[in-house]
């Protein structure tokens, strides 16, 4: 890959583990005041039924219809990688390393809002499952830029072969799939 790419990635990579380290400082700073704080935020259920819009209820189940598709993707990616991800020798994604539901013990938060807290987590996590197991996947099989400038892309997105370079295509692609199997192991 061209070198000043590398340097600009790992200047980013660089600078995200930074903002990591200031997110995590700024937990530390708001941990020493939660508990103190949770019992002054703290809503009633009836107070918070009471005050939530009509229309909030009305469109409550479109919402928490999703989570039918939502369980049939995550039984779809379970079977995908273990058997794609085994007959290629990608190492598998760690349903653990993307759901996280630790807002359920904030004291502040009614039995409705953890739930919606709860439902919110499982969705983002399972886009954030899916887009990683999507990125493996695409390095395995085409790992080629698009022409086209895309807004947002997965983490495997900056080591794929610019678009048009069919050489490096040939020489790189062989690395970009041995570099699957080192990933994590089974």
């Amino acid at each position: 890959m061209n070198s000043k790419i590398d340097e600009i990635f790992d200047a980013i990579r660089v600078l995200e583990e930074n903002l990591k380290k200031e997110i995590e400082q700024e937990e530390e700073k708001l941990s020493i005041n939660l508990q103190a704080a949770q019992k002054k935020f703290k809503e009633g259920l009836l107070h918070y039924l009471w005050r939530t819009p009509v229309l909030h209820y009305l469109t409550a189940p479109i919402i928490y219809a999703g989570i039918i598709p939502a369980f049939i993707l995550e039984v779809f990616l379970f079977v995908y990688q273990m058997i794609n991800f085994r007959v290629y020798k990608i190492a598998p994604v760690l349903r653990k390393d993307y759901f996280v539901y630790d807002r359920a013990s904030l004291d502040f938060l009614n039995i409705i809002e953890k739930i919606n807290c709860f439902y919110c987590s499982y969705f983002n996590g399972l886009l954030q499952y899916t887009v990683e197991i999507v990125g493996r996947t695409e390095q395995f099989w085409c790992p080629i830029r698009h022409e086209r400038k895309l807004r947002n892309h997965h983490a495997h997105y900056a080591k794929f072969i610019p678009y048009g370079d069919g050489e490096r295509y040939r020489d790189e692609l062989p690395k970009l799939r041995e570099d699957l199997v080192t990933l994590e192991p089974f």
